[in-house]
């Protein structure tokens, strides 16, 4: 007979297993739903979630009280839910990946000047695409994957391991479904090199916190949060070019994405080099959340770790 521990760990296992099947039962029930219903089945997802997890529901108030203190409490109550239902979105999205085409990608998902790939590409260092989370962060991995297939650029995405292996393994599936290559970021290494030695291209989300130990200092809504240092780091050691794109969706439902090369030429390969490529990309980020809010993650605990900007010192002791 099991002992207990045992037995919680195959009742999580077996949780964890059907989570995934009712994930791909409602991929299935989604696959006859008309694209304009997609805000509809992203607000019923939205509060469900929004009702099952009154705990990720306090952080993401919490999260835009922080970010913007100037706002009416109706005002972040409203885009909270409004970025639930962005989850939801999403989520329905990202479920479509099972049985949608590369043609229905392309149509949903398209960029405004895919030439700087090939501008990039041409340079043969490899290159780094950074995004966040926001919008539809995995339909642009893909997309990006597939619009550099023709130039024989392949993409690894790096990403960070999701608690639940089952749903691990069942998106890196989609993940991967043209092409794109999922390393996990304690592979990063590796997959740095290979890149570089090939003139692939590595993408990831920088976006979210950063172990404080092993990060930057960097203001972010007014601020000092931890940042990764990776990307800009990396950025300058083997002077990768650096693209910048998001997904910001359209009245339609479609996305439209601008992408940008983050230019770092005038920075020396240094602390303060790569705080300041870092902070360049932070300040699209936010600046893409301050025109869209409801399109970001605000579910996630960014500001968990926290120190006083500087600047904010200084206004204190001049007060």
């Amino acid at each position: 007979m099991p002992t207990g521990s045992r037995l919680s760990s195959r009742l999580r296992q077996l949780g964890q297993a059907g989570l995934v099947l009712v994930l791909r039962a409602l991929g299935l029930l989604l696959r006859g739903v008309p694209w304009r219903a997609y805000p509809v089945v992203g607000w019923l997802l939205g509060r469900l979630w929004w009702y099952a997890s009154p705990q990720r529901r306090r952080v993401t108030l919490e999260n835009l009280r922080r970010a913007f203190p100037e706002w009416l409490p109706r005002e972040h109550a409203r885009v909270a839910r409004r970025c639930y239902t962005n989850a939801g979105i999403v989520l329905a999205e990202i479920l479509s990946l099972a049985w949608l085409s590369e043609t229905e990608l392309a149509e949903r998902i398209t960029f405004d000047n895919p030439e700087l790939f090939a501008e990039c590409a041409a340079r043969g260092r490899g290159m780094l695409l950074l995004s966040a989370h926001y919008g539809n962060w995995e339909w642009l991995a893909c997309a990006a994957g597939l619009a550099m297939r023709p130039l024989g650029v392949p993409v690894t995405v790096l990403v960070k391991r999701q608690s639940n292996p089952a749903a691990d393994r069942w998106l890196n599936r989609y993940r991967t479904r043209w092409g794109n290559q999922v390393v996990e970021l304690s592979q990063a290494s590796w997959a740095l090199m290979r890149a570089l030695r090939r003139g692939e291209a590595l993408a990831l989300l920088a976006d979210q916190r950063a172990a404080p130990e092993n990060a930057i200092w960097l203001p972010f809504f007014g601020v000092e949060v931890p940042v990764h240092a990776f990307p800009a780091a990396v950025a300058l050691r083997f002077r990768m070019p650096v693209i910048v794109g998001f997904a910001q969706r359209q009245p339609d439902g479609r996305y439209r994405v601008w992408l940008e090369e983050l230019s770092h030429g005038d920075l020396p390969e240094s602390p303060e080099g790569v705080q300041e490529l870092a902070r360049r990309y932070l300040q699209r980020v936010e600046a893409h959340i301050r025109k869209c809010p409801e399109l970001w993650l605000w579910q996630h605990r960014r500001w968990k770790y926290t120190r006083p900007s500087p600047h904010a010192a200084q206004l204190a002791e001049a007060e």
